[in-house]
């Protein structure tokens, strides 16, 4: 979440409205500069064409002064149980800047951020062995098991792990990883937010690692954007992130299958998804 209000904060920074104000002069906005700001922005969000009919009326067309100062000093407070309020002055700042919704922003990024990595030059694999398997069939399993993950999460409270067994070995820990996470999110009652296209992730940037006889290594760079949601429709927890992972791949009896995952940014999830548990 802080590097989503990082990049709503530049790009606000480095909007014409913003470049062509006093504020453009302004080395250390105090106050007086967050007020102004705000009327900017009322002043945009007003005449927006994205702000029309029952979303203007459920976002509103303003963000006060002391809110703006919070976000721009750092002096929020973000964590798994994120206040509704909170992301709703996020989407506001997002049409600001001239996107739909906050979605779009998001997605936008990820594909700014895609064209980066495959402007990369391709990295020299270690370890490449004749295979008679083009490289797509291994992309396509870890593709694969990411659409059967997020339909997964479709189910909750439903703990049902579906196809997922087809594209990932059900005796390996990145399965059992999965299903106890679905049990955690299931006990909390949550529901995946899809209105509106809420809830989203797309697979990019595929890296051939290693491969031989029974083993390969894919790496790729994945964007995810999830929204959990109590039975009564309160937002509960939230994941906005762009990670690189790693995919390992075997072949038992005869059968590809992915046989562990690692996500650097598991840990902080985790992490924060545990605290959101405690403070419920």
């Amino acid at each position: 979440m802080e590097k989503i209000i990082e990049k709503l904060k530049q790009e606000i920074i480095n909007h014409d409205i913003v470049k062509n104000s006093s504020l453009f002069g302004s080395f250390q906005w105090k106050r007086a500069q967050y007020i102004l700001l705000s009327d900017i922005i009322y002043e945009s969000l007003s005449k927006s064409e994205f702000m029309q009919g029952s979303k203007k009326n459920d976002l509103g067309v303003s963000i006060s002064s002391t809110t703006l100062q919070r976000i721009f000093t750092n002096n929020y407070t973000v964590n798994g149980n994120t206040d509704l309020r909170f992301l709703k002055t996020l989407d506001k700042l997002a049409i600001f800047l001239g996107y739909p919704n906050l979605n779009s922003f998001l997605l936008h990024h990820s594909k700014s951020e895609k064209t980066e990595v495959e402007k990369e030059p391709t990295e020299t694999v270690s370890e490449i062995q004749d295979t008679n398997l083009p490289i797509h069939f291994f992309t396509e399993i870890v593709l694969n098991s990411c659409k059967e993950y997020f339909e997964l999460l479709k189910k909750l409270p439903t703990v049902d792990m579906g196809r997922f067994s087809e594209y990932v070995f059900e005796e390996s820990s990145v399965f059992k990883r999965i299903f106890d996470l679905h049990v955690k999110y299931s006990e909390l009652d949550y529901h995946l937010n899809c209105e509106n296209n809420r809830s989203n992730f797309e697979v990019y940037g595929y890296k051939l690692r290693s491969i031989s006889e029974d083993t390969a290594v894919i790496g790729t760079k994945e964007f995810w954007n999830i929204g959990f949601v109590d039975s009564n429709g309160k937002n509960k927890y939230v994941i906005n992130e762009v990670t690189r992972q790693l995919y390992f791949l075997r072949k038992i009896n005869g059968v590809w299958k992915i046989w562990d995952n690692h996500n650097p940014g598991y840990d902080t999830l985790a992490a924060d998804f545990l605290k959101t548990k405690s403070d419920i």
